[in-house]
């Protein structure tokens, strides 16, 4: 399942060392949580998804993972195991002045990522 997971700075810098990100929770797009928007299209509830892992931290990685619904109707999920490098699909940052506008960034740009988000 795709996850949009919220990670602190702290969890991003061990990820850049260590290559494995630990993570306990993270947001998917379930059909519960889909239902309660008038939309269909798949990218546009990506993005709504992002802005919900956005509310709790303006990094945010999004990985091909594992995870247990904890809450079908706010996207909730728990993430029992760490996250490899290579199940990374991308990363998301957004700026202390605009905490809402997230910038895309490829799994192999995570320094990139760290930057803007400090910029």
């Amino acid at each position: 399942m795709r996850v949009w997971i919220p990670v602190s700075v702290e969890q991003f810098n061990e990820f850049k060392v260590v290559g494995v990100l630990t993570a306990n929770h993270g947001y998917a797009v379930t059909e519960g949580w889909a239902q309660t928007w008038d939309e269909s299209d798949p990218e546009v509830l990506e993005a709504e998804i992002l802005q919900e892992a956005g509310l709790v931290s303006r990094l945010v990685v999004v990985a091909e993972c594992q995870g247990d619904v904890k809450n079908p109707e706010t996207g909730q999920i728990s993430i029992p195991n760490p996250i490899a490098k290579a199940q990374i699909q991308a990363i998301f940052a957004a700026t202390e002045a605009q905490p809402q506008e997230f910038l895309w960034f490829g799994p192999t740009e995570p320094e990139e990522a760290l930057v803007w988000h400090s910029s």
